[in-house]
């Protein structure tokens, strides 16, 4: 098909030739067939995507140089990137996250993070994170084959998108030489990861942008009132995993640039394995002690840790920003498990230690605020005390050690009662 359609436009052109028509004339005429023609093979390669799953794109020769030269290394293999129209990118982009958390991971999650209250009952996990990142997007890397892919609204010639494609052959190259670990290492140190990685890439985007602007003094970046109010719709918990990459990741990954490659590279060599060296870059990495939930009826559907992010997000929802992140930056190790409750339903139990005594003191303060609010009781609750919603949610918080709050959200009393 491309090859006709490429054939059919020098067709035309002879026979404009043949004509007659003046140079001026001709010139136009070469400039309209040369822009159809560029359209034509855009559409072309859309087609192929949704026939073959995505027709491979030629990345330009200096691309590659410019984000070799940025970390100072070479790609092992040359960096694929596929074209994909947008509706397919979403089916594998769903995909890649499923395979990513393994089977019923992701239903998990969406469970668990209900009753910690991160989402709410009509909140679609996987969805909100699809959608998330397709909508409105120009490309997206897999970080499952390491294979990046671009949609039929990229435009080779467009600086904007140009940026776009570095950054994606940046998530190629650092994926190509540091790579995910075989065994998953849990959420909150694959966020972190993430964070570095997509932070280094974004940061070479924005050295092209800013280098581009200096040039020209080209346009400034047009806002998507679209993406912007899906954005704001979504949850605040997905909302923050969303900005955690590109704001926070960007910062840590661009300080560690301005100190020179080396430093950039040994982040690389030995990514961080929690979401608190992201956020305290200037402290010490620590060795997140596992905290044991023992005595459980039976073995948990998940067990994960939500790290310094997932607990600043979980106290944002008291409505303090500023003593959420003070609060959080005293996170020093957590522990969440699903396990059956009852019949047909399921309890969460969240054990989070804290660096001192007084801060678990004001975390247990919050998280009174939090479970009164989400059973809407009419009294306060108290320490030990079980506070049960309209839906018959049973509520507690417990102090296990000092420097410790425990939460519960079980579907039975007995359950609530047994590990308070």
């Amino acid at each position: 098909m491309g090859a006709a359609i490429g054939v059919g436009g020098i067709m035309q052109g002879l026979h404009w030739r043949s004509l007659g028509e003046g140079p001026a004339g001709q010139e136009d005429r070469l400039k309209i067939l040369l822009e159809e023609n560029a359209m034509l093979k855009r559409e072309n390669e859309s087609l192929r995507s949704l026939a073959q799953g995505g027709g491979e794109v030629s990345v330009p020769a200096e691309a590659i140089a410019r984000v070799e030269k940025e970390f100072g290394l070479r790609f092992i293999s040359n960096p694929v990137v596929h074209r994909i129209a947008s509706e397919e990118l979403r089916d594998r982009v769903a995909a890649a996250i499923e395979s990513r958390f393994g089977p019923s991971g992701i239903d998990d999650r969406k469970e668990a993070y209900q009753w910690i209250g991160w989402l709410g009952a009509g909140d679609d996990l996987l969805s909100q994170l699809t959608v998330v990142r397709t909508t409105g997007a120009r490309g997206w890397f897999d970080d499952v084959t390491g294979e990046a892919w671009i949609t039929d609204r990229f435009e080779d010639a467009a600086i904007p998108d140009q940026a776009a494609m570095l950054r994606l052959i940046s998530r190629i190259l650092l994926h190509q030489h540091f790579p995910p670990p075989a065994a998953y290492l849990g959420d909150d140190a694959a966020r972190a990861r993430e964070a570095l990685h997509q932070g280094a890439a974004a940061g070479v985007e924005a050295r092209f942008l800013a280098v581009n602007a200096l040039k020209g003094g080209f346009m400034s970046m047009k806002s998507n009132v679209g993406v912007e109010q899906l954005f704001a719709s979504l949850p605040p918990f997905i909302q923050g995993l969303t900005t955690f990459p590109v704001v926070e990741g960007k910062g840590y990954a661009d300080t560690l640039h301005v100190q020179g490659g080396e430093k950039l590279l040994a982040a690389l060599r030995e990514p961080p394995l929690t979401t608190r060296k992201i956020l305290q870059a200037g402290l010490a990495e620590i060795s997140a002690k596992r905290i044991e939930i023992t005595g459980l009826p039976e073995e948990p559907y998940l067990s994960e840790s939500a790290g310094q992010l997932g607990l600043r997000l979980w106290l944002e929802r008291a409505g303090d920003v500023g003593m959420a992140h003070e609060l959080s930056s005293s996170w020093a190790a957590d522990r969440y498990v699903l396990v059956p409750d009852g019949e047909a339903s399921t309890a969460v139990l969240w054990e989070i230690e804290l660096e001192s005594a007084e801060a678990a003191e004001k975390l247990q303060s919050v998280a009174l605020e939090l479970i009164s609010a989400a059973a809407n009781a009419s009294e306060a609750a108290k320490l030990g005390g079980i506070v049960v919603s309209a839906d018959e949610r049973h509520f507690v918080v417990t102090r296990p050690r000092p420097t410790a709050i425990r939460f519960i959200n079980s579907a039975t009393k007995t359950f609530a009662e047994k590990f308070k």
